[in-house]
């Protein structure tokens, strides 16, 4: 009897488990798909969210040390600060896009000249006949290049929805602050402020550290292809700083790029010589720099990352790939706070024990 009792519980046990693990995979399924549906509206939420929670710091001491009709200026103040840094980053990407329709005209006779030497006929979509001027002035790439000034106007309204959607968050943080006090008093949980905190010091600290190493790498870079006399350093510089914010992947594209470039309009060997100096600076910031600079603030594993950059970017695409590691700190500061989560969360971070993981949740 006690045989067939002990059976049964542990068939019961296996069909729970199978059944929390479709459970999780349909949840898992429904969320992916729900964000890829709604992104002209998660991705703004979430962007707006985490921008309120970096610049909380600045608003809640302007706010305190206003009068009640007055204390809209702490929120004023964060977003004067956010709208600066984005005009920096239009700025940027303005500069940008102008640089690169000049690139493009210089690069598409060099790169026509080149593969017509090799041996064989010219693709058709590169030998500059009316169906086929891919590398023209009126080709493709030049076409790009006026798509990304098209880009930055649409990239100008999605920010202004961001934007607007973090001063309303700033607005409303105090009296959602008091409702979460008041349901902790009456038995809620009170998690979620210290969670809000933690968020905000460690989303900062990511964006200033990968801020300063951006502008470390675009000076570095700029220094060495000067040193070679190649044209558009101010394209490369912008283009190291934005794509430094991409993990991974944006600071081999922000090298990749100019050694193309050398290796159209010049040869090989001086393209190797670039290329071979690029490395060895991305090498010395990657594994030197950046992790001095970083610590332990983040904690989150390399391969988490990289996962993380592929989901995000398959959602959202690029938006989603400059949001990756701040909603991956997100997703593993809330489950950390919680006992049935904190094995997850411990699987995301570096951290090896759960005292490791109590001291990474915690605001600095």
């Amino acid at each position: 009897m006690e045989e067939n009792t002990h059976e049964a519980d542990q068939t019961s046990k296996r069909t729970g488990a199978v059944r929390n693990a479709l459970l999780g995979a349909v949840a898992f399924a429904a969320v992916f798909w729900l964000l890829m549906e709604t992104m002209t509206i998660s991705m703004p939420f979430f962007a707006a969210l985490l921008l309120a929670l970096g610049v909380w710091p600045l608003v809640e001491p302007i706010r305190e040390a206003m009068p009640p009709r007055l204390k809209w200026t702490g929120a004023l103040a964060g977003m004067l600060l956010v709208v600066g840094i984005l005009a920096a980053f239009l700025f940027g990407l303005g500069l940008a896009a102008q640089q690169v329709y000049g690139l493009a005209q210089d690069v598409g006779p060099a790169l026509r000249e080149r593969l017509g030497a090799l041996p064989g006929p010219m693709p058709d979509f590169l030998d500059g006949s009316p169906g086929g001027s891919a590398l023209s002035a009126d080709g493709p790439l030049v076409s790009t290049a006026l798509t990304a000034l098209d880009m930055t106007a649409s990239t100008l309204g999605g920010l202004i929805l961001i934007v607007f959607l973090m001063l309303l968050m700033l607005t409303e943080a105090e009296n959602w602050h008091s409702k979460i006090l008041t349901l902790s008093s009456q038995g809620g949980d009170r998690r979620w402020i210290e969670i809000g905190r933690s968020v905000g010091q460690k989303f900062r600290a990511y964006f200033t550290t990968r801020f300063i190493v951006s502008l470390i790498s675009a000076a570095l870079y700029i220094g060495w292809l000067a040193l070679f006399g190649v044209d558009y350093l101010v394209l490369w510089a912008v283009l190291t700083v934005l794509l430094n914010f991409i993990p991974t992947v944006g600071s081999i594209i922000s090298g990749v790029l100019p050694v193309f470039y050398v290796l159209v309009t010049r040869d090989l060997g001086t393209a190797a010589i670039i290329g071979g100096g690029l490395l060895a600076i991305e090498q010395v910031i990657g594994n030197f720099l950046d992790p001095r600079l970083m610590g332990k603030r983040l904690a989150i594993s390399p391969l988490v990352v990289l996962v993380a950059l592929m989901f995000w970017s398959i959602i959202w695409g690029i938006p989603g790939a400059l949001l990756a590691v701040p909603l991956t700190v997100l997703l593993t500061m809330v489950m950390a706070h919680f006992d049935r989560t904190k094995g997850f969360a411990l699987l995301l971070t570096d951290c090896s024990t759960m005292e490791e993981l109590e001291e990474y949740r915690s605001p600095d």
